[in-house]
This record gives structure tokens, C-alpha cells and sequence, in this order.
């Protein structure tokens, strides 16, 4: 007998989930009973250190993807999205993957060949991006609130229909994931819940519920999950005055709140736009701005690519600024599957997808049927709080001389911008705001 199975992949919140069918029993426990739904194992597989200087096939990878998402997404509207996310999860589900179905990853992904190295970049991203974190500093010239970044990556499975061993050991030695025991069997309700916890706490309550209604049944096999969460104040903080006035892709104007500051910042004046970039405290990190002029966005918004990006941050120049800026706050829903089959992904989700170390003898194929993904980001004078999640859900068959005048740069009109490391050149999140 044919019986099929699904899982859900998510990130940043992130979540996939298997499933299949064939005999499984529908829930008695009553709504709510979480705790008995997922129980929390310790791999003994150590996590690999790798060094920062290996991240860069990592970060090169998630540019490229990044991109490629931003100019799949309609122009005219606000969005963000987290290509750091999406990268972490696709490069999660390698490891089960091969044969064509492996090769496709490689490409559309900008994967490159998926081995040890590759393994290693990720790991080594992960690891550097988790040195980001700042205590506060209180000191009387001084006073700054904490710079947090936190990453989490989770397996949930069920007992009788575990994945391989060498993708658990693959998982936890390059990518730290912690190991759940999930009763999708008999309490989906309850697994889904605690699932969507677990990520809502990872992203301080910005991603509350990741994995909708009936996205878990007594057919999930497994679920992966990643949460991002990123929190820093910049390091020369700005101020707020009256709003003023932002030009719409419309023609017509708008009052916004706008922040205000003036200090040294890297600046490139480029072919139709201006880029500037904002520190955050302890400044690896940074918000860069790409300002097209005016009549210029769509043109400078389809040309935005890695190398332009590359260009940017090797050229630039230290320069006084006077920065006007409108406070922004994002919440986007992308449709990440439909974009990614744009973008030439196909047969992972298809029903005869080669995912082998996802399959047990109960469930012996899996596919993935969706994608899902999250991302907020807001700014305000003190700094920037963001988030995001990625959901791949799957299903299977079974079986000092004088200062120069500063430079004005005012963002009074639609603009692109990026979250990103600069030492690992790692693009966090990616967006544009249209209409603040």
C-alpha cells in the first residue's frame, strides 16, 4: 500500500515537517497539552569549530540568493526578507539530498558542490555571526543598550520514523541543532504549538506563529527548524524631528517620521544612486542604505547584485554626513516556494525527489510541498530590531584640519536596504521601503 508523509522546514523561524499516511490515529489529547508533545534529546556529536575565514562560500551564496529573491518581489511595495535565513535552511536539507535532485539545489541555491567545505562555511558563518553579541556599556561619556544577534537551529522527528544517522551527525556537528522527540502521531496540535513556542522565543515574540493550523497531522514525520533574531543600537544614535516629507513611487508626497544625524559614515556615490551605511555598536555590523535618484529606482533597483554590493563596500569613502532618514517598521510574508520554482527549483517538490536520508522503512520518500518565510525589520533613533523565519514543508510517500562641510544625504524617496556583516560579508536581511 502507498502512504504518504510531509515535512515542514522553518528558519529565523524556520520549520519543516514531514508527514505521511497509512493507519495513523487521530489525537486524544486534549488542545493545549504541549508539553507532552515534544520531549528534548542531546546529541553527543560535537559541533565543529570552524574558523571565520571560512565563510565566505557561505555569504557568497546567501548575496546571490538574496538578490535573486529581491528581484522576483513586486518593486512597488515594502518588503524584507532574510537571504541569511533561507541559506541556513536549503543548506540544512543538502546533507539529505542527492542526485539531480541535489544538483538543482546546488545551482539555484548557489550552492556550489555540497560536501565538507561547503559544510564547513556554514558552520563557520554561524560561528562568527554569534560573536556579534555586545554587553551594554554605562559609562558617563557613553551609554549604549546591548547588540544581540542569536541563531537556533532544531530537529524535530518522530520515534518511529527517524531520518539517517549521518544526517543527525551532519546537522549537529555543522550546524548545532538541538534533537526533539515530537508526538505528531498522536498530538500534532500539541507538537505544532510547541514548535511555534519554541521559534517565538528564539525571535522574542516577532515570529508568534510560524507554522499555521493544520500544517502538522498525525502524518508529519519531521520538522527542522531555524530562528534568527537581531537587536543593536547604532553607534552614533540619531534623533527624531517633526516628519517631513517622502516622495512616493506615485508622484505624490507623504509626512513621515524621519530621524536625523550628522557623523562620519562610508559613502559611495554610484551610477543613478547614493550608498551610505550606518554602524551598529561594535561595528562588524551595519545598515547600508542604496538611495537611487530621483526617477532612477526601478533602474538601480534591478541592477542591485552581488558584485554591485562588492563595489559598494570596496570603494567606498569615510565622509561627514548629514543624514535624514524616515523610521520604518516591515512585516513581510514571501511567497518563497512559488519564487524558487521562478528561479528553476523544481524537483525537490516533486513526489519522486531524491531526499534518501529523510526517508525511513515507514516513510520511505519525501518531497517538499512548501515554503514559507518571514522577516521583520524596524528602525527608530536608537537602532534596529529584526527577525525572520523560513517554513519548508515537505510530503513524501512512504512506505583634525577644519571639517568640510558634511555631505546631505536625505532619503526622501523609495530606497533599498541591507543588514549585513562586514567581516564575513554575510547579508542578514534585504528589503526596500517604498512607503514608510
Amino acid at each position: 500500500m502507498t502512504m504518504t508523509k510531509g515535512w515542514v522546514l522553518g528558519w529565523v523561524g524556520l520549520g519543516l515537517v514531514v508527514g505521511g499516511c497509512g493507519g495513523a490515529q487521530e489525537s486524544d489529547a486534549p488542545p493545549g497539552e504541549e508539553s507532552s508533545a515534544v520531549s528534548e534529546l542531546r546529541s553527543a556529536e560535537p559541533r565543529v569549530l570552524a574558523s571565520e575565514t571560512e565563510a565566505g562560500l557561505a555569504a557568497r551564496a546567501e548575496q546571490a540568493l538574496g538578490f535573486d529573491f529581491l528581484h522576483a518581489l513586486p518593486a512597488d511595495e515594502n518588503l524584507a526578507l532574510s537571504p541569511h535565513s533561507l541559506n541556513s535552511a536549503f543548506a540544512m536539507l543538502t546533507d539529505a539530498a542527492e542526485g539531480e535532485t541535489l544538483t538543482e539545489l546546488q545551482q539555484v541555491l548557489h550552492f556550489g558542490e555540497v560536501g565538507e567545505p561547503f559544510h564547513r562555511s556554514q558552520d563557520a558563518l554561524q560561528l562568527a555571526l554569534a560573536k556579534r553579541n555586545r554587553d551594554p556599556v554605562d559609562l558617563p561619556d557613553q551609554k549604549t543598550d546591548a547588540q544581540v544577534l542569536t541563531e537556533s537551529n532544531d530537529l524535530w522527528m518522530r520515534e518511529d520514523a527517524p531520518p539517517q544517522a549521518s544526517y543527525l551527525d551532519t546537522l549537529a556537528r555543522y550546524y548545532g541543532a538541538g534533537v526533539h522527540l515530537a508526538d505528531f502521531g498522536e498530538n500534532p496540535e500539541g507538537a505544532r504549538r510547541a514548535i511555534n513556542d519554541k521559534i517565538s522565543t528564539d525571535t522574542r515574540a516577532l515570529i508568534p506563529e510560524l507554522i499555521p493550523e493544520g500544517a502538522i497531522d498525525p502524518l508529519t514525520v519531521a520538522v527542522l527548524t531555524n530562528a534568527l533574531y537581531f537587536k543593536a543600537p547604532w553607534a552614533s544614535k540619531l534623533r527624531e524631528v517633526d516628519p517631513t516629507e517622502f516622495h512616493l513611487l506615485s508622484g505624490a508626497t507623504k509626512r513621515v517620521d524621519t530621524l536625523v544625524g550628522r557623523s562620519s559614515l562610508p559613502f559611495y556615490q554610484g551610477e543613478g544612486f547614493v550608498s551610505v551605511a550606518l554602524p551598529y555598536f561594535g561595528t562588524e555590523l551595519e545598515m547600508l542604505l542604496v538611495v537611487p535618484d530621483a526617477g532612477t529606482y526601478e533602474d538601480v533597483r534591478t541592477a542591485l547584485s552581488a558584485p554591485v554590493l562588492s563595489q559598494i563596500v570596496s570603494e567606498r569613502q569615510a565622509e561627514r554626513i548629514d543624514l535624514q532618514l524616515p523610521k520604518f517598521s516591515i512585516r513581510s510574508t514571501i511567497p518563497a516556494k512559488k519564487l524558487l520554482e521562478g528561479l528553476g527549483l523544481g524537483l525537490v517538490f516533486k513526489r519522486d525527489a531524491e531526499l534518501p536520508k529523510l526517508e525511513s522503512p515507514l516513510f520511505p520518500d519525501v518531497f517538499v510541498s512548501d515554503v514559507l518565510h518571514q522577516a521583520t525589520v524596524a528602525i527608530d533613533e536608537v537602532g534596529t530590531e529584526a527577525s525572520a523565519a523560513t517554513a519548508i514543508i515537505a510530503a513524501g510517500l512512504s512506505s583634525s584640519d577644519p571639517e568640510p562641510e558634511p555631505r546631505v544625504v536625505n532619503v526622501d524617496r523609495p530606497f533599498s536596504f541591507m543588514i549585513r556583516d562586514n567581516p564575513t560579508g554575510s547579508v542578514l536581511f534585504v528589503g526596500q521601503v517604498v512607503e514608510p
